[in-house]
């Protein structure tokens, strides 16, 4: 058909087929290039936009560890997951490895144990319905949120041991609680020497720090419904915060930190409404209870009907811890300013303080008008424990540091979602919720005090499951001896 083709000929054609190939090899390698440099683009611009969170580390309580409903679990209700800073994180562009617990947590969470089936809260329906402890799901991975729950301003120097921690609980010797969950925290992948989250925080190199603490020094006041519950000064106090700053300052990194909420606004507090009208006071007296005064969800529903006036916050006495912890927020602020003079970084505040306020009042978050997040019992700011945030909530005190952050440095890390976060939150919708005030008794089984003695009693109930957290330790270690060794 095509007859006999000449040697010239099938030159042309060889030479054509060249020509095509090689255009096309051309025509590929621009294509490559032109997709390199977006990518390079694009990851410049990611960086460009959170290379001051790249490396965040995390310093605080239990309110910046992911604590929620009682316990501290990866995935929970809320769970690690959720906490503040893996939002803010997330919304970073950012890897922060956290010390993620697995089930059922560290120790278990509080569910809703509808025990009558008549789908609503009663006395004691709030509990922990598991007695097994979790251990970290990755012990051979740093840590960066190093946020302990229970930790205050003294105790965040505190150091532990964690071989000796390791080695006791492996050999089933008595741990003390509060020892055995910064050991999970800090301690992990085993180190020698003495560690605390300051001295971690400097070993991590961050790029930032965020730094949320005192919460513990002011809470006894309201779980304990006792303006005298804190003996701290506000010049103590001060002097604390002073050398926790200077300590994070050590890093290099800017610190961003937050001051502390008014702890009579949280869920584990109601108001007398017209269920308790008068307490009964030391010399045996009867003082009247005005429907404003706040008693704790916890009170023992048998002191009912005049429960002991020392179970009571009046409105002085409210207005006596509030006035404590604006005092605290000042010294919180001289530190800031002082701290950032002297060391030549930045140290940037977070009104925590006004956000908790406003949250008293209700905050619309999808923009209907409506109050959708409040500060009442079930009302989608705090979780079964009535002083942790939902998922809800950690969402809304994430964009605060986010706001801050955005501000001081000029970035464009943007706030989360937070209409998108209150719709799946559980915790937001509960049917559980009160319409009104939730019963005396709502928590635990009676045995223990657990609100006003929360920590300590998470404490106490870390110890013993020593033996449990022993065996899981046992066979972590062993894990993380074959990687590392």
């Amino acid at each position: 058909m095509y007859g006999k083709q000449t040697p010239r000929a099938t030159e042309r054609r060889a030479a054509l087929a060249s020509g095509l190939l090689n255009a096309e090899m051309v025509r590929m390698r621009i294509r490559f290039l032109v997709v390199a440099l977006l990518a390079v683009a694009g990851v410049h611009s990611a960086d460009a936009a959170t290379r001051r969170l790249r490396r965040i580390v995390v310093v605080g309580d239990s309110l910046l560890a992911g604590w929620g409903s009682g316990g501290l679990v990866e995935r929970g209700r809320p769970g690690q997951f959720d906490s503040v800073p893996a939002f803010i994180a997330f919304r970073a562009h950012a890897r922060l490895p956290r010390p993620s617990m697995d089930r059922p947590g560290v120790p278990p969470q509080y569910a809703i144990v509808d025990a009558n089936g008549n789908g609503t809260l009663d006395a004691g329906e709030v509990r922990r319905t598991n007695d097994g402890i979790g251990f970290r799901s990755d012990p051979g991975e740093r840590a960066r949120n190093l946020a302990v729950p229970g930790e205050d301003t003294a105790s965040i120097f505190d150091e532990i041991d964690p071989v000796d921690v390791g080695r006791r609980l492996v050999a089933r010797d008595d741990v003390a609680g509060r020892d055995a969950l910064k050991f999970l925290i800090l301690g992990l992948p085993p180190q020698t020497g003495g560690v605390s989250q300051l001295s971690a925080a400097r070993d991590l190199h961050p790029s930032v720090v965020i730094l949320w603490i005192g919460n513990n020094d002011v809470l006894p006041m309201a779980t304990k419904t006792d303006p005298g519950a804190v003996t701290l000064g506000a010049d103590e106090f001060g002097t604390r915060f002073h050398r926790i700053l200077n300590a994070l300052a050590d890093t290099g990194a800017p610190i961003v930190v937050a001051n502390l909420p008014d702890v009579t606004g949280v869920a584990a507090l109601r108001h007398a409404a017209t269920d308790v009208t008068s307490c009964r006071a030391a010399d045996g007296s009867t003082v009247p209870v005005a429907p404003t005064d706040l008693l704790p969800i916890d009170l023992d529903p048998s002191t009912l009907p005049v429960p002991s006036c020392a179970h009571v916050l009046d409105a002085s006495e409210q207005a006596a811890i509030r006035a404590k912890i604006v005092a605290f927020n000042a010294e919180i602020a001289t530190a800031v300013t002082d701290v950032e003079n002297a060391r030549g970084l930045d140290v940037v505040p977070v009104d925590m303080f006004a956000l908790f306020d406003q949250a008293r009042q209700g905050i619309d978050v999808d923009g209907d008008g409506k109050a959708d997040v409040t500060t009442r019992y079930l009302g989608g700011l705090f979780s079964l424990d009535g002083v942790h945030p939902t998922r809800t909530g950690n969402a809304l005190l994430a964009n605060a540091f986010i706001a801050a952050i955005d501000a001081r440095f000029g970035e464009t890390v943007g706030p989360a979602n937070v209409a998108r976060v209150w719709k799946k939150d559980p915790l937001a919708h509960s049917s559980f919720a009160p319409p009104g005030e939730p019963p005396f008794g709502l928590i635990g089984d009676g045995a223990t005090d657990d609100l006003a003695d929360m920590f300590q009693s998470a404490f106490d109930r870390i110890e013993r499951s020593s033996r449990e957290l022993g065996d899981r330790a046992r066979r972590a270690l062993v894990d993380v001896f074959r990687r590392f060794f």
